[in-house]
């Protein structure tokens, strides 16, 4: 597994960069539009443009879990796995992603997986093969897509499945970090940039590692240059921290 460890000082000008000003809501319009279109398409075209409808219900099937928080809209399982109704209901849109990140893990020359700190790691996806050292917790947030086999068997594999772009609620957040053991944590999505940011950021906090959302951000930044939240991400992380802020309170 190749990872990488920043030592520069990380600046605010990191942090401020790391918020994307894409809306969770126009992200689902846009796929129930291009759903939608591909079903006119295939139902009015008809022929072979009849294929047309099935991915058409898939995007338009995304829109609905994305706008409903419904973050097993795959069906991914405690084991990482996908269940054949999954790919028989997606198999074009599971097929499509599939392929996009083996060739972007193909193309990219960035690094597989970023040092946070001593104990926290974050990154993409990795293969069996990419794998290299032990963990207490190797979090999974990837819903749309298996974990290889001799990933899934390791002790320390958890997954918590949350849908490209979103968030889950801050206490489901709160509920899926308070269930990981003390130790040495790999976080991973499927390309290491949003969903792996936040989890991490979240476990930052808890840990009284950052002070702050921003001081966080500052951090993953550092690490791993090219970390996005989106808004509906930088919305949970507030509220988290939030939270964070009234149970130490309450203490």
């Amino acid at each position: 597994m190749i990872c990488t460890s920043v030592e520069n000082t990380p600046t605010a000008t990191l942090a401020s960069m790391a918020i994307d000003t894409q809306d969770a809501m126009s992200y689902r319009y846009l796929l129930a539009f291009l759903g939608s279109l591909l079903i006119i398409v295939g139902a009015v075209e008809r022929g072979w443009a009849w294929l047309a409808v099935w991915p058409g219900c898939d995007l338009v099937a995304l829109a609905f879990g994305h706008a409903k928080g419904i973050h097993r809209i795959f069906g991914k399982r405690p084991d990482g796995t996908l269940p054949l109704w999954a790919w028989l209901v997606f198999f074009p849109m599971l097929s499509y992603i599939l392929v996009v990140w083996h060739l972007a893990r193909s193309l990219s020359r960035k690094p597989a997986c970023s040092v946070v700190t001593g104990q926290l790691l974050i990154g993409r996806r990795l293969l069996a093969s990419e794998l290299d050292g032990e963990f207490d917790n190797y979090v999974d947030l990837t819903a749309e897509i298996a974990e290889p086999s001799a990933i899934r068997r390791l002790p320390a594999y958890r997954s918590f499945p949350i849908l490209n772009d979103a968030a889950p609620s801050p206490e489901a957040l709160r509920i899926a970090i308070r269930s990981l053991k003390q130790g040495r944590t790999f976080v991973h999505c499927g390309r290491g940039y949003s969903r792996s940011a936040l989890f991490a950021l979240a476990m930052l906090l808890t840990a009284g590692v950052a002070h702050s959302v921003e001081d966080g951000l500052r951090l993953l930044t550092a690490a791993r240059p090219g970390i996005r939240l989106t808004r509906e991400q930088h919305k949970c992380i507030q509220a988290y921290a939030n939270l964070c802020s009234s149970d130490r309170g309450s203490r």
